[in-house]
């Protein structure tokens, strides 16, 4: 992503950072990117590998966005559910020279999957034009996204409600802003 523009957003080059997890039950450590290799504004590419011995699980990296939007970038993975399974969010955009972004996930993805997932989920209620927004903070819109699950009292510790917080410019002004979706 060093030579891709992201129209909206003010820093060049955008950092986007792996994002790593771990999960006992499938026997891995994830990571998630945001990558150029299948098309120039990016998917969310997957990777896992074995607990103890950090084999690769997929002879390539998987991607994780059902939909062919037009730009899918800083992703969001923090911890496995008591399933094994990930919950990875990011912000995505359906036109290639337009700025309006929302946040989209995939939830429940088995991190030893070799094809990506069937469907995602949107969670913003409203996109933002990045365009349209004033802000004089640099990076404009954060270098990133997260998401967590809640804890619970007991083992395994994560609950199955996925919560995901971003910032956006829908009130004029880039203000954070955060969802959740029950498991």
């Amino acid at each position: 992503m060093d030579g891709a523009f992201l129209p909206g957003y003010n820093r060049f080059p955008m950092n986007d950072f792996p994002r790593v997890a771990v999960s006992g039950p499938a026997g891995t450590v994830s990571m998630v990117w945001n990558d150029t290799r299948y098309h120039p504004l990016g998917d969310i590419l997957l990777q896992s590998f074995t607990l103890g011995s950090l084999a690769p699980v997929q002879t390539t990296p998987v991607v994780v966005n059902p939909a062919a939007d037009a730009s899918n970038f800083l992703p969001a993975l923090r911890v496995a559910n008591s399933k094994g399974k990930l919950d990875v969010s990011w912000y995505s955009r359906t036109d290639a020279n337009s700025a309006v972004t929302g946040v989209t996930a995939v939830i429940g993805v088995n991190p030893r999957t070799t094809a990506t997932p069937g469907a995602d989920t949107t969670i913003t209620s409203a996109t933002s034009d990045w365009d349209n927004d004033s802000s004089d903070i640099v990076p404009n819109f954060g270098d990133y996204t997260d998401n967590a699950l809640v804890t619970t009292a007991t083992a395994p510790y994560v609950g199955s409600t996925l919560y995901v917080a971003w910032s956006d410019g829908r009130l004029g002004l880039p203000q954070p802003f955060e969802a959740h979706v029950a498991g």
